[in-house]
């Protein structure tokens, strides 16, 4: 398939903005998870340009986005996503995240539910646990860090889009930057947040093998938020999105047909 993606880049709060864009019509923006990049949605920027306006933004401070100092934690970028968004003149879209994206996106749909058409977690944390512990990925091993993250190191290989130098260097840089959220945020759920207020369709997506955030937190999300659908997806770790695009584009798109309609308008 043909590709029409760009990394667009953008002054905003005068400070410099990255994303990825690609194609037209209703807007699904997606989030990348802590240390990764807009990038991070290749597969489905590829995948879903032909039916959507796909934008997928570098988050303060990772990829080619200038850190926003006083913006530094889930809830407060919640808040940033929102207003940037408006700010292209988009009002309502469906949004969707990985990991950290995933919990900056719960941030965002709780601060305005009336925008969010539709939510897309995959491997987020929103619930908190006393009996499964998370795990930080950055405090992992250097040797241990990618089987800590993805169930099949080769077959991750053949699918990351992260290839380049320049890659390479963002991602580095990145994993610092994450750090320095996580200075400021506890890496578990807002003891705050009350997901019962969420009302909009909700896919979960989980990694089976997940070892960061293990499949008992969808489980539990999946019992809380009233318009939950969960799928547990066999042989896959903490990226679904990377380790098996083919499932994870496939499943959106059933769930938006299903959920929202051609029209966008929710059923």
């Amino acid at each position: 398939m043909a590709t029409t993606i760009e990394r667009k880049q953008a002054t905003w709060r005068g400070e410099t903005w990255s994303w990825f864009e690609a194609g037209q019509g209703d807007v699904l923006c997606l989030l990348h998870g802590g240390g990764g990049t807009g990038k991070a949605w290749l597969h489905q920027l590829e995948y879903f340009q032909t039916r959507y306006r796909v934008i997928c933004p570098d988050l303060p401070g990772f990829g080619q986005s200038a850190y926003l100092p006083g913006f530094d934690s889930p809830d407060a970028l919640g808040t940033i996503v929102l207003e940037w968004m408006a700010s292209l003149g988009i009002t309502e879209f469906i949004l969707g995240g990985n990991s950290m994206g995933g919990r900056v996106s719960l941030s965002a749909t709780l601060k305005a539910p009336e925008r969010i058409r539709a939510l897309l977690l995959l491997n987020a944390v929103g619930v908190t646990l006393t009996d499964v512990p998370i795990v930080n990925p950055l405090s992992l091993p250097p040797d241990q860090f990618m089987s800590g993250l993805v169930y099949d190191r080769e077959n991750y290989k053949r699918n990351t889009p992260y290839r380049t130098l320049e890659d390479a260097k963002e991602l580095n840089h990145g994993r610092a930057v994450f750090a320095q959220y996580l200075d400021n945020t506890p890496i578990g759920a807002d003891p705050s947040w009350d997901l019962t207020h969420i009302t909009c369709p909700t896919l979960l997506l989980w990694g089976r093998h997940d070892q960061i955030i293990p499949v008992p937190y969808a489980r539990a999300m999946a019992q809380i938020l009233p318009e939950a659908e969960l799928l547990v997806v066999e042989d896959c770790g903490h990226l679904p999105h990377i380790e098996e695009p083919a499932i994870v584009n496939a499943t959106i798109q059933d769930f938006l047909t299903r959920r929202l309609g051609a029209s966008g308008t929710r059923r």
